[in-house]
């Protein structure tokens, strides 16, 4: 019998997964006979995107390009040379130099992947992004030439007409800076005038590869077999690059071009060259005013479909296959779960089995199942409250004095008890009452401690915490979150308004009274809170009239004063800055006011444990604070320990006060000896910019200008202005020494902002001119 049932189950679940196999294999069908036209399409259309891709990089590099003859366009030193007529003098070195640093940075940071330089049309400076020169000619013969094109010929290429922007058709191009070999480029012409729409005098010309815009164009695979040509919107052929590409077809490809377009389909057609078939594609980019066409061998279609055809039909048998195998293993380890579930539930339903009800076993086993989850995880929760009443019971009649205790009210309230007071609460009904209500049930009669719960519970939004001691008495824990500002006297207002109220619910013979503690702040201020409503509750209550009473603190004597709750903002405040002086003096009026104001032990604690956590908060700001070291020794706080006097605990906690006043002021110290040598280090690394200033140097370093300035008037004996002139002048006199720079080069090193301030602080430290001085002291030497 028990196999019959395992067997049917299992051919159930075999059926089940033969059908979906049947269903997968009829909507593979349709796609196996349509898998040509499919590999087709994926072929042009990975192509296409390919060469939208490809036209889109090249735009952004004429972009760049042009960004950067913009960005030239602003410099000083493209300004002097674009003006210049005829030859340049040793004056404008420097502008070569700068230029060329300038178009080789942004070539740099624009990405510009070609050989780029600049042309002027009335001088014959040559700037590129690898060299300078004010000989072009010599430049064009040595270092950067088209073959058998003259100098002539190239400043005629360059400037012969007034375009903004001008495609070039690919030549062969020799750059010994860029390649060592001669390599094909398509030149871009870039007219970088001030008035580029009236004349042309400076342009900025970018080579671009021609295997560079190939590998834009096409894939790594597609480079062997693919054409690649590109013409100019007028048919214009510009280049052409493929094994069989040659400039003789371009009157094939306009003739297919404008049959794509007369059809319709301007990006797709076909093409016959050199006797084999090609598939076209095509785009244009209005930007650039070019048109790509790419040409794709028919070959390549049947290649990929004979693949395609290949891997889908491998595919189809393996999958079938796996199908298969994971049928029938998904078949037996079904029946296998379903058999002990239906077993499951012949067991707890009492059903006889057939072969068509399994599922409806497996239901009533669930429903069984969550039933009996849901009695144990009632359980599990009745303990969890007897657990945790137990630990508030030992919390509040006990208190927390072992770090073991600790633990346990943690894990059980975790930071619940961040503020909270305790109300405790004593009720009693007549006599003649209770004998009235002797025919009521005692399940049924109001119970005014539950009532009571009730009430408390709309007054805290944060929880409460109920303890039942006696039939009469409860102890209850309210809750309240750290930024409330309401104090315990409103509390006990609010309740005392509540209790008339409860009049419909508990016997109006009931007299209750409530005793409300002070707010507290941590575990181990609970017992202290349980022992003040304990004592307001004993102090204030009668057998007369219900009423609610606010533990009141007293203060030493008759009219003793109060504890002055500013000393822990004074504290911190003091531990912060590292005052020493005044840390002792507040830990002495704190020790007074302890003594004159604390007449029990337990508010001596308080007003210990109230000190001990402003030092600790003072300790966590410090250890979040910048430049804090971890090695700082710093004295642990003190614990409470029962057979220690709580002055001489005091006497610890103010001994770790005084540990972390010193480790701040050495930490002043120690940045402030950081400081002093950034300053120091910035003005001699920056002096030879001449916009060097007390308000760069502030800015930089995140001081105040008024610091900057007595800093180095203390540590040099002169103003920083100076300090920084004085500098100045040794480099310059270095340079004056040692080199044969002119004074122009070397006062603009020396970060001089013009010659005027040069040669007058010159003058007013060696009484003579910088070209005396040097011509003198070179003598000498």
């Amino acid at each position: 019998m028990q196999r019959n049932k395992t067997s049917i189950l299992f051919f159930k679940r075999l059926i089940k997964y033969f059908l979906i196999l049947a269903i997968l294999i009829l909507m593979m069908a349709p796609l196996y006979v349509k898998s040509y036209d499919l590999a087709k399409r994926l072929t042009i259309e990975k192509s296409s995107a390919r060469l939208e891709d490809g036209i889109g990089a090249l735009e952004r590099q004429v972009l760049r390009a042009q960004e950067i003859a913009n960005l030239l366009r602003q410099e000083e030193s493209f300004k002097r040379l674009f003006f210049l007529q005829g030859e340049p003098s040793s004056a404008y070195y420097y502008d070569f130099e700068r230029l060329q640093t300038k178009l080789k940075s942004l070539s740099l940071t624009q990405d510009l992947f070609s050989n780029a330089y600049i042309a002027f049309r009335d001088n014959p400076v040559f700037v590129s992004n690898s060299l300078s020169s004010d000989n072009a000619d010599d430049v064009y013969r040595r270092y950067y030439r088209y073959p058998g094109m003259t100098a002539q010929e190239w400043k005629t290429m360059l400037f012969g007409k007034t375009d903004v922007f001008r495609i070039l058709p690919s030549k062969a191009v020799h750059s010994s800076y860029y390649s060592r070999h001669d390599f094909q480029a398509m030149t871009v012409l870039i007219n970088n005038s001030y008035y580029n729409a009236l004349d042309v005098k400076s342009v900025l010309a970018i080579d671009i590869n021609t295997e560079d815009i190939a590998k834009l164009l096409l894939y790594e695979e597609q480079l062997r077999d693919h054409q690649v040509y590109l013409t100019d919107l007028d048919g214009n052929l510009l280049l052409a690059k493929g094994s069989e590409a040659s400039a003789s077809q371009a009157d094939t490809l306009q003739e297919v071009l404008t049959k794509q377009a007369s059809t319709g389909s301007p990006k797709e057609g076909a093409i016959e060259l050199n006797s084999r078939q090609y598939v076209t594609l095509s785009d244009a980019s209005t930007q650039l005013g070019i048109r790509v066409v790419v040409a794709i061998p028919s070959s390549t279609f049947e290649t990929n479909i004979d693949a395609l055809m290949e891997l889908v039909a491998t595919y189809a048998a393996a999958g079938a296959v796996v199908v298969v195998l994971l049928a029938v293993l998904f078949s037996m380890r079904e029946t296998l779960t379903l058999r002990k579930l239906v077993e499951a539930a012949g067991t707890l339903s009492q059903v006889n089995f057939t072969t068509l009800n399994e599922y409806k076993y497996m239901d009533r086993a669930f429903t069984r199942i969550r039933s009996i989850n849901e009695e144990q995880l009632g359980r599990i929760e009745a303990l969890n409250r007897s657990i945790r009443y137990s630990v508030l019971k030992n919390l509040l009649v006990l208190g927390v004095h072992t770090q073991r205790e600790l633990e346990e009210a943690i894990d059980c309230f975790g930071d619940t008890f961040e503020r909270f007071c305790i109300a405790k609460a004593r009720w009693s009904t007549e006599e003649n009452r209770e004998e009235r209500d002797e025919a009521t049930p005692a399940s049924l009669r109001p119970n005014p401690g539950i009532e009571l719960e009730k009430v408390l519970r709309t007054l805290s939004d944060y929880g409460v915490l109920a303890l039942h001691f006696h039939a009469n008495e409860a102890v209850f824990v309210l809750f309240g979150k750290s930024e409330e500002k309401g104090s315990v006297q409103e509390l006990g207002d609010r309740l005392s308004d509540m209790l008339r109220t409860l009049g419909r619910d508990v016997p109006s013979s009931s007299i209750i009274n409530i005793g409300l503690s002070g707010m507290g702040s941590g575990l181990k201020q609970a017992r202290p809170a349980y022992e003040q409503a304990q004592c307001a509750l004993s102090l204030h209550e009668n057998g007369i009239s219900s009423g609610v009473h606010v533990f009141e603190r007293s203060g030493s004597g008759e009219g003793g004063p109060e504890f002055d709750h500013t000393i822990p903002l004074k504290l911190h405040d003091a531990l912060i800055a590292g005052e020493e002086r005044g840390t002792e003096q507040i830990f002495a009026d704190a020790s007074t006011q302890m003594a004159d104001h604390a007449r029990t032990e337990q508010e001596r604690l308080q007003i210990f444990f109230t000190v001990r956590q402003t030092v600790s908060n003072a300790h966590k700001v410090m250890r979040l604070g910048n430049g804090y070291k971890e090695e700082t020794k710093v004295e642990a706080l003190p614990e409470y320990d029962q057979t220690k006097d709580v002055f001489k605990l005091f006497d610890q906690l103010e001994q770790t006060a005084l540990e972390l006043c010193r480790s701040v002021i050495g930490r002043k110290k120690s940045n402030n000896d950081r400081l002093k040598a950034d300053i120091l280090n910035y003005v001699a690394e920056n002096y030879g910019d001449s916009s060097l200033s007390a308000g760069k140097i502030a800015g930089e370093l995140m001081l105040s200008e008024k610091y900057v300035f007595s800093f180095v008037k203390e540590q040099t004996g002169k103003s920083l202005g100076k300090y920084i002139e004085e500098l100045r002048l040794d480099k310059a006199e270095r340079l004056l020494m040692q080199t044969d720079e002119p004074n122009s080069a070397i006062l603009k090193k020396c970060g001089f902002g013009s010659e005027n301030t040069f040669y007058r602080a010159f003058s007013k430290k060696h009484g003579v001119t910088p070209s005396s001085w040097k011509e003198t002291h070179r003598k000498l030497t």
